[in-house]
């Protein structure tokens, strides 16, 4: 009976030891497939890139788009220089962190993005997505084009995912799980991009910057004459005692 107990304790150990290391291969393949149907996960909230390069220096140029809207009729996005600035917001159906995003380009969120920047919301094929259910998700007045093709020559690694073009030209681009975030940044790379083009004072850029940074502080109850703005001592050069 003894010899018994023993053998089914080492059959134990040994099934749990078994257990734990497929557990820990299984949970290393699924961190290096990523998140699920292409979404971005939160550890890449956003991160948008600034190209805006002095201007003929390195540019990205930007790609049309062609598609289908969700009537089903052929379309094409034109972005060469000349056509509106444009946000493409590569989003998705399925993706969780796409259903702030679809509920945010509606009208009161498209007023916190500069006045003059067209949105346009991209997603796969129709063999990818349902357009009955983009119907649903899209708010009134959002263009929505389907095109897989856009995907691949913008290289779009995950939605939600953001693209800034100006002039024909790439400025900015990357990933957002936060719709108040891609807003501020969008409107940097926005100020960014007509600084280099020489269309905008120098100073306006620092100068928004600056109003949103002091909107931040005032919102978390640090003013002027703020001890944690004064390490090195206090105001007007007085050292603390």
């Amino acid at each position: 009976m003894t010899a018994l107990v023993v053998c089914e304790t080492l059959l134990l150990v040994v099934l749990t030891v078994l257990v734990a290391g497929l557990l820990r291969s299984h949970a290393e393949i699924l961190r290096r497939i990523g998140p699920p149907d292409g979404e971005v996960g939160d550890e890449e909230a956003l991160r948008l890139r600034r190209h805006a390069p002095a201007r003929g220096e390195g540019e990205l140029a930007a790609p049309d788009v062609a598609g289908a809207t969700l009537a089903g009729d052929g379309a094409k996005l034109s972005l060469a220089p000349g056509a509106p600035p444009t946000l493409l917001a590569f989003l998705t159906s399925g993706c969780s962190s796409c259903a702030q995003f679809w509920e945010a380009l509606g009208a009161d969120g498209a007023d916190e993005l500069p006045g003059d920047v067209r949105v346009v919301a991209v997603t796969k094929d129709g063999s990818h997505e349902s357009p009955s259910r983009l119907r649903e998700l899209a708010p009134e007045g959002l263009p929505v084009l389907l095109s897989s093709a856009a995907w691949a020559d913008y290289s779009v690694p995950g939605a939600p995912y953001f693209v800034y073009v100006e002039d024909g030209v790439i400025h900015g681009e990357g990933s957002a799980s936060q719709w108040p975030q891609l807003a501020s940044l969008l409107r940097d790379a926005v100020a960014d991009a007509r600084l280099a083009a020489g269309r905008e004072p120098a100073g306006s850029a620092g100068e928004q910057r600056a109003a949103r940074a002091d909107e931040v502080l005032r919102a978390a109850g640090i003013g002027p004459g703020h001890p944690s703005l004064y390490p090195a001592g206090r105001p007007n050069g007085e050292l603390d005692p």
